[in-house]
């Protein structure tokens, strides 16, 4: 069974040491002034330099940590298929310096640790999803090799919290597998590990254990809202290009598109390095989202023209065709849509459930569609006057009724209005019977985080389960992987 971990575009990196015999070399790492002048053009994506950068030196734990960084960043970012086999190779061949180096010191085993775990995010990304299983085998081995031998070596615990709240997000019913694989990890002692970590005096450490625990918190723990507010707070000359892009995503996953567009246009001051074309595709996400649909119909052709990868190709035609649709424009919108039906691939997920819709003889329902937008951007006054202007016996299909009604909930969700919003989910969920739409389950799983939040552990746990049970869905990956995350946190909990 392969462990799915949510994808990423930086990953963890580098070390913290208290032993007195080490202190030296705790200090040291990343400490000259050329390794950090690298670290911050790798993470402001300015990578040519950081490699001409990294050139100067000779080759240490180091300068083999820095150079995989920028190869396993700029894979994620651009997805470029053509530098893939070139850069696994040079992967390859750093493990094999690193497993070449004697001693075995803490610092060559947790360098052997972040590279595995890196590129078990690249795996993720580009389909390999075996050998994403294996490196994450493989640095856990590592991690626990390098804590049974220098347990007074902290750096380690950077790596090893990132791997407990992965591993600990595992429901119960699936610790067999990690039990097979002799792994296994707790959510709370990986976020303590990480916030330990933010107080390091070593900088480098400290902000990257800042980024690992809020990309686990937004991204696997499913609380947007704490890393999003954490990360709000940095001072603006704290912020590289990763950072205001991780802080754009946040601020979409937690309905506040209007923040994300604060961190996007901050984002397109900053010209140096690698072109981040994913930043226009959701700049189109925010527009769509505002109803400001031609500014989005410019963004996502802008991801299309400059994007070298092929996610979010076939979602970018689609969300265009969608703009025109809402503009009243069906031929344009037709013409697109056809595009997108020849266009890009459907491993990310946003691909399959445009896929999905494309495969409708009809677009949406427009009302439907802006009430959804709106409330996904966190515009719910406007999300509320579509939603009124609604007549339910207009509408036409099952699915509209339900979707609906579907709709309200989410909204009332968004609104902070627990009480109204549970009904809803609940006829959301009867209305839908087997029918194969996202809304019952996700249903399921929006009710499972009231209950948590409520401390109802039992009807959490029943909600989650019964999001998981639902077969065939455009949203089956990830309903399913938070629905397990949120029972591993249940179980824990208990």
């Amino acid at each position: 069974m392969t462990i799915r971990i949510q994808k990423a575009g930086i990953i963890s990196c580098l070390f913290l040491c208290i032993l007195p015999a080490v202190a030296q070399q705790t200090a040291a790492w990343l400490g000259e002034p050329a390794e950090q002048t690298a670290w911050r053009q790798a993470l402001n994506l300015n990578f040519t330099e950081a490699r001409k950068t990294i050139q100067k030196k000779t080759t240490t734990t180091e300068s083999i940590y820095l150079a995989s960084l920028c190869d396993a960043l700029e894979l994620l970012i651009t997805e470029d298929e053509s530098r893939f086999d070139t850069f696994e190779d040079a992967y390859e061949e750093r493990l094999q310096a690193l497993s070449k180096l004697s001693p075995k010191t803490p610092q060559v085993l947790h360098a052997s640790a972040e590279l595995r775990l890196q590129w078990a995010f690249v795996y993720l990304k580009f389909g390999h999803e075996f050998d994403a299983a294996w490196n994450i085998r493989q640095c856990y081995a590592l991690v626990q090799d390098c804590l049974n031998k220098y347990p007074s070596f902290t750096p380690i615990q950077k790596t090893s919290g990132l791997l407990n709240i992965m591993l600990g997000s595992v429901p119960d019913k699936y610790q067999w597998v990690l039990s097979v694989l002799s792994m296994h990890g707790s959510v709370e002692k990986g976020i303590a590990k990480l916030q330990s970590l933010q107080r390091s005096d070593n900088p480098v450490v400290a902000t990257e254990a800042s980024l690992m625990l809020y990309l686990a918190q937004g991204l696997i723990l499913q609380q947007p809202h704490t890393a999003l507010q954490a990360l709000s707070e940095w001072p603006p000359d704290n912020h590289t290009r990763m950072s205001l892009f991780l802080a754009a995503v946040l601020a979409i996953k937690n309905s506040e598109s209007e923040k994300a567009l604060t961190y996007l246009e901050t984002l397109k001051t900053r010209q140096e390095g690698l072109a981040f074309a994913y930043a226009d595709y959701l700049s189109g996400e925010v527009y769509l989202h505002k109803g400001e649909y031609n500014t989005a119909i410019t963004a996502y052709q802008n991801f299309l023209k400059n994007y070298t990868g092929d996610n979010f190709i076939k979602d970018s035609y689609y969300k265009t065709a969608v703009c025109y649709w809402l503009l009243g424009n069906k031929p344009a919108a037709d013409e697109f849509a056809a595009k997108a039906r020849i266009s890009g691939r459907e491993y990310a997920e946003a691909d399959r459930h445009a896929a999905k819709s494309l495969t409708e003889k009809e677009f949406p329902n427009p009302l439907l569609l802006k009430i959804r937008y709106a409330t996904d951007g966190g515009y719910y006054e406007m999300a509320e006057q579509v939603t009124a202007s609604v007549n339910p016996d207009e509408l036409r299909t099952r699915k509209e009724q339900t979707e609906f009604v579907y709709r309200k909930a989410r909204l009332y969700h968004k609104l902070n209005k627990p009480e109204a919003c549970k009904p809803l989910y609940q006829q959301t969920i009867s209305m839908s019977g087997d029918n194969p739409w996202y809304f019952a389950p996700n249903a399921c799983l929006q009710l499972g985080y009231l209950y948590m939040a409520e401390g109802d552990k039992k009807q959490a746990a029943f909600y989650f389960r019964k999001a998981l049970s639902y077969k065939k869905h455009d949203y089956k990956n990830s309903i399913d992987s938070k629905a397990r995350s949120a029972l591993g946190q249940v179980h824990e909990r208990k």
